[in-house]
């Protein structure tokens, strides 16, 4: 496949949606390579838990950024962003089109729009948080940066110190949320994004995550934590399904209070996501099963750059959300939907529009954004 302009294929979902199967699939059609944006699955050991695919689930696809590190080293966000974009770089000399695959928002966000300039922060303003984490835990953190900054709270891994820490001490030195530093001017990219968010049903996504955890224990998730208690303080293994089972062999809880725990955990988790999600009008919805209508979209997406824009419209006073499929900076079709004040979500006629296609991915995206807020 040839196109005018390098695409990177993005592909999103909840933990537990099925991203690894259909960026592998995806890669499979297009002879590509996948770059993996979930921070979880860059460190070596921590397959299990993590479920890093294994030889056989990648399908013959080379996958780049799973297990290169170890859990010891320090890795963040920027220097994901730096060694992605070389990647890429080096990718799309031979490849028109490379997949991204991963549900850690942030990671995705740096590869495909750059960092923010967030104001400095000093070592006193640092040393505060982890003063307070260390003599309160991590719950401390959580209710300050619930306090301080809502937006950021509702999106980031509650579970992560260094990402809580890092956002506090921006609000602590700047007296501004983390997040309102979030919205500045972004590097221009050499290559367009299309997204694809992989949907469920809340219960049936619920179903999958808890199947996937007993799975995960079926194969060695304790053994593999219990190999890991010695890097037990380290960033990456703040993280569900390691710190209920290190609590678990301190003699906290019982196995089965862990396993529970996990699934909760991991089901709230994934609820962040899909509000993350929710506030990005980027990603095109589409049910794992909608294999033909996902691929057929992609493909007309890459070839016409496709994007979408949500806005707001007031009509009769009443506000509305305005969806926009765009082809560049050009408007093709739009619609609009609300969600009411008893929770239930109509859905306006389509805007007028002249093309086609546009008007039917419009339509089908309309169901998926009131299906996903009846859920």
């Amino acid at each position: 496949m040839t196109t005018a302009k390098k695409t990177l294929l993005v592909i999103g979902g909840a933990t537990a949606s099925g991203k690894t199967g259909l960026a592998v699939r995806l890669a499979q059609f297009f002879q590509t390579e996948i770059l993996s944006a979930d921070s979880r699955q860059f460190y070596r050991e921590m397959s299990i838990g993590t479920a890093r695919p294994t030889e056989g689930e990648m399908g013959g696809i080379r996958h780049h950024f799973m297990g290169h590190l170890s859990v010891a080293t320090a890795y963040s966000v920027g220097d994901f962003e730096r060694d992605g974009m070389a990647l890429l770089s080096r990718l799309f000399e031979e490849k028109d089109l490379v997949i991204l695959a991963g549900g850690s928002g942030m990671y995705i966000k740096a590869l495909c729009e750059g960092l923010d300039v967030f104001p400095e922060t000093t070592p006193a303003d640092r040393s505060y948080w982890e003063h307070r984490y260390q003599a309160e835990g991590l719950s401390a953190l959580q209710e300050a940066l619930r306090t301080l900054d809502p937006t950021y709270y509702a999106e980031v891994d509650l579970n992560n110190p260094h990402r809580l820490i890092r956002a506090l001490s921006v609000c602590r030195a700047s007296g501004q949320p983390f997040s309102s530093y979030r919205s500045g001017q972004k590097p221009a990219r050499p290559f367009h994004c299309v997204y694809i968010w992989l949907s469920w049903n809340r219960a049936e996504l619920y179903r999958r995550i808890d199947e996937r955890v007993l799975d995960m224990i079926q194969r060695g998730l304790l053994e593999e934590a219990q190999g890991l208690i010695p890097h037990r303080q380290e960033v990456a293994l703040q993280t569900v399904g390691y710190q209920e089972l290190f609590d678990y062999l301190d003699g906290k809880r019982t196995m089965e209070e862990a396993i529970a725990l996990i699934q909760q955990n991991s089901r709230r988790y994934a609820k962040r996501q899909l509000t993350w999600s929710r506030r990005d009008a980027s990603w095109k919805h589409f049910h794992p099963a909608e294999w033909e209508l996902l691929l057929a979209y992609v493909q007309e997406a890459v070839q016409e750059d496709w994007g979408w824009e949500e806005s707001e419209v007031v009509e009769d006073e009443i506000k509305w959300r305005r969806l926009t499929l765009k082809s560049g900076q050009n408007p093709l079709h739009a619609g609009w939907f609300r969600l009411t004040k008893k929770g239930v979500v109509e859905r306006a006629e389509e805007a007028a529009g002249r093309h086609a296609d546009a008007q039917n991915w419009v339509a089908h995206e309309l169901r998926w954004r009131v299906d996903g807020a009846e859920r």
